[in-house]
């Protein structure tokens, strides 16, 4: 007999009786959206956090405290000796901290960002009304200020433009220069609810130390940034004499532990979701015993007259592949619906890409041919003339 006749005598099976079929294939339907859902949530989350990461800026190298450090060695006289580094195309203070910004009546609590002028260029800030803090501030250590997209929105409604404008944080009064436009957030933490302040001012006026918070420095290409982190460190380290003083990353340091947590969160939420496709597997391997028993007759006449082992075994294991793969192309199809609805309600985004699809199908064969492969055996192994007995 050839395959195609198997084919068509499997599919004959299924569509004898297409409700049970559809109940059997329920388990690898849910099985398989499942995984699908888990594993789109897992890359859009992998992938929304990468966009933020690189939308922060590009080719960055991050100065802080180290975790054991009894006193920061992070201060302004670091400034000068990092960007003499040749690799080495910017380097700005990130001096950080809380208050609320005002204007007559209208508050709103704030970050308050403490920087020089290279940081617009660093962190990719494009300007909505006026300009960027200027060399001069910063040596004036002046009272001008630039406020995030959110923060002007606040203070002045909608479509104002405030420059010029003073507002106060918490006892000092500020000059508005500039507003830069929407910038979105960065993991959970909106980059336009925020206050720019010369860091200087930052130090002598409002923190009363000479310390900084962070330092960005920005390679001057992504070719030399493994030597401009290298020539860093060794730099900090000649300084300080202590390498647990201080602490050196990069975007791609911070890239491989988004991956890193990411992809472990998948497996082991992709591993909960694929047990619904054991139960589904084992759905299928019970109704194909009984189908098997249904049709002992049928099986019995088919060897009867002339029918393989192999033959009747090809038969009912394209059977059960047949309906663990109509179970896994309709979960799939709910794949994507409930990424989509699961996208929607709860605003996480999420992706699935072809490796999802494909990771679909083949898990509803392997689980169609896993457990279809018993009520298989048995059908092939029935002896004819029990079967042409049976009624």
């Amino acid at each position: 007999m050839r395959a195609s006749d198997n084919l068509k005598l499997a599919l004959g099976g299924i569509t004898s009786n297409p409700f049970r079929s559809i109940l059997t294939a329920l388990g690898v339907i849910i099985g398989v959206s499942a995984v699908i859902i888990t594993v789109s949530i897992g890359t859009g989350a992998r992938r929304q956090t990468q966009s933020q990461i690189q939308a922060l800026g590009t080719n960055l190298i991050t100065i802080s405290s180290g975790y054991r450090a009894q006193r920061s060695r992070i201060n302004s006289d670091l400034l000068p000796v990092i960007a003499q580094i040749p690799t080495v195309k910017h380097v700005v203070p990130q001096v950080q901290s809380q208050g609320t910004a005002s204007y007559g009546s209208e508050g709103m609590s704030t970050s308050i960002m403490g920087t020089t002028a290279n940081y617009m260029e660093v962190r990719n800030l494009k300007m909505a009304y006026g300009e960027f803090l200027s060399d001069s501030d910063i040596e004036l250590s002046t009272w001008n200020c630039v406020l995030g997209a959110d923060l002007a929105k606040e203070l002045f409604g909608e479509g104002v433009n405030p420059v010029g404008e003073k507002v106060r944080l918490d006892r000092v009064r500020f000059t508005v220069v500039g507003v830069t436009k929407v910038q979105g957030d960065s993991s959970s933490v909106s980059r336009d609810n925020v206050m720019y302040v010369p860091y200087t001012t930052m130090q002598k006026r409002i923190t009363g130390n000479e310390n900084i918070g962070t330092i960005v420095a920005q390679a001057a290409d992504e070719s030399v940034m493994s030597q401009a982190y290298d020539q860093i460190y060794a730099t900090l380290l000649i300084l300080t004499g202590d390498e647990n003083s201080f602490r050196v990353s990069n975007q791609a340091d911070m890239l491989e532990v988004v991956e890193n947590v990411t992809g472990t969160m998948t497996v082991l939420l992709s591993g909960i979701a694929a047990v619904s496709l054991v139960v589904g597997g084992i759905g299928i391997m019970n109704i194909m015993l009984v189908s098997v028993t249904e049709r002992i007759r049928e099986i019995g006449i088919r060897k009867a007259i002339g029918a393989k082992d192999g033959e009747v075994l090809l038969q009912f294991m394209l059977e059960a592949a047949a309906i663990s793969l109509t179970g896994g192309g309709l979960g799939v199809a709910a794949g994507f619906a409930g990424s989509a609805v699961v996208s929607k309600v709860s605003g996480w985004a999420t992706a699935v890409d072809m490796q999802s699809v494909i990771l679909g199908f083949t898990l509803s064969l392997i689980v169609g041919v896993f457990f279809g492969a018993y009520p298989a055996y048995r059908a092939a192994k029935l002896d004819p003339i029990e079967g042409l007995r049976y009624e």
